[in-house]
C-alpha cells in the first residue's frame, strides 16, 4: 500500500535535518530521545535510498552515565534501602516525556490477572518502551544494585512501568510479589513450562510537586533498624506513621528498594505497602520488578 506523501516528505526533512542540522535539533531535543523515537520507527517502507540515510544518522552516545547515588540501608527483615540520587533530574523528566502520551488507568491483579477500574488503585499507568537507551540504562543500573540476587541466564530484570498521581489518587494497601506466580505472554505462546514472581522491587520518584505530607509511600509493618538521623523536619526522608510502619517522603530522584520474597520463595507479607492520596500536585514514579523464574524451563 502506498504511503501518504505528507509521510514521505516528513521522513526526507527528518533525514536532512539529521544531516545538515544535528546540533541544532540537539540543542532543542534532547539526543537520547531522538535516538529512541528513530530506533523504534518502522521505516521499512522506505525507498532503499532514504532508508540508507537513516540507517547512517550520525549515532548518539550509547554510554550510560555512571551512578552517583547514596544508600541507606532501612531494615534488615525484610530488607528494605532507601536511595538518594537514584536518577538525574534530566533522567526523570526525559522518562515522563517519553511515557506521558501512553498513560492509561492503572490496573491491579486480580485471581491471577490484570484488570482496570479499580478504585483501589486510580493512578495511571504505562510500561516503559523497551527499546530505549534511557531505559536500558536505567534497568542496567538497576540489575548492578542487585548484585548476585537474580540468576544469570534464568532471571531478567522485567519491564519497567511509570505511574502518574494526581489530586487524591492513591493506591490501597498492597504486595507487588503475586500470590499465584505468572507466567508471561511469550512463554503462552510459546509453550515453555516456567513460572515468575517478583523477587524485588524498586519505586523510583521522578517528580513530585504535592502539598506537604501527602502522597507518601507507606509500610504498616517495616521498623527501622536505627532512629532516624537528627535533623531538620524538612530533611527527613521517612516519618513514623500513626498506624505503624514508616512513611516515605516522594523526593525526586530517590528510590525505595525492597525485597519481595522469603528465601523459601513465597511472598513476604510485611512488605505490605500503600501509596497514599496525593493533594495539590503530581506525582510521578516508576517501578521496576526484578523477576526469578522456577519451572522445568527456568
Amino acid at each position: 500500500m502506498a504511503r501518504p506523501l505528507h509521510l514521505i516528505t516528513l521522513s526526507v526533512t527528518v533525514a536532512l535535518n539529521a544531516y545538515l542540522g544535528p546540533l541544532l535539533l540537539g540543542h532543542f531535543i534532547p539526543k537520547h530521545l531522538i535516538q529512541d523515537h528513530l530506533t523504534n520507527l518502522n521505516l521499512s517502507f522506505l525507498p532503499a535510498p532514504l532508508l540508507s540515510l537513516f540507517q547512517t544518522l550520525p549515532s548518539t552516545d550509547q554510554r550510560c552515565p555512571e551512578h552517583t547515588y547514596t544508600t541507606h540501608l532501612i531494615s534488615l527483615d525484610p530488607l528494605l534501602i532507601y536511595i538518594s540520587n537514584f536518577v538525574s533530574e534530566s533522567e526523570s523528566q526525559s522518562l515522563i516525556d517519553l511515557s506521558s502520551p501512553l498513560l492509561k488507568p492503572s490496573p491491579i491483579v486480580s485471581r491471577g490477572a490484570d484488570s482496570a477500574g479499580s478504585q483501589a488503585r486510580t493512578s495511571w499507568s504505562a510500561p516503559l518502551p523497551e527499546g530505549s537507551h534511557l531505559v536500558n540504562c536505567i534497568l542496567s543500573r538497576s540489575s548492578s544494585f542487585l548484585g548476585t540476587l537474580l540468576f544469570p541466564g534464568r532471571d531478567e530484570m522485567g519491564p519497567a512501568q511509570i505511574v502518574r498521581y494526581t489530586d487524591s489518587q492513591k493506591f490501597d494497601l498492597h504486595t507487588d510479589w503475586f500470590s499465584r506466580p505468572r507466567i508471561t505472554d511469550e512463554d503462552r505462546k510459546t509453550g515453555r513450562r516456567r513460572l515468575y514472581n517478583r523477587v524485588a522491587t524498586f519505586f523510583v520518584v521522578l517528580q513530585s510537586n504535592l502539598t506537604e505530607g501527602s502522597g507518601e509511600t507507606w509500610f504498616p509493618k517495616v521498623k527501622p533498624i536505627t532512629p532516624h538521623p537528627t535533623m531538620a523536619d524538612k530533611d527527613k526522608v521517612w516519618r513514623e506513621h500513626g498506624d505503624g510502619g514508616l512513611a516515605f517522603k516522594p523526593i525526586p530522584g530517590s528510590a525505595i528498594f525492597w525485597v519481595n520474597l522469603l528465601p523459601n520463595g513465597t511472598g513476604d507479607m510485611r512488605t505490605v505497602h500503600a501509596g497514599l492520596p496525593v493533594k495539590g500536585g503530581v506525582k510521578t514514579g516508576m517501578n521496576i520488578w526484578p523477576r526469578v523464574f522456577f519451572g522445568p524451563d527456568a
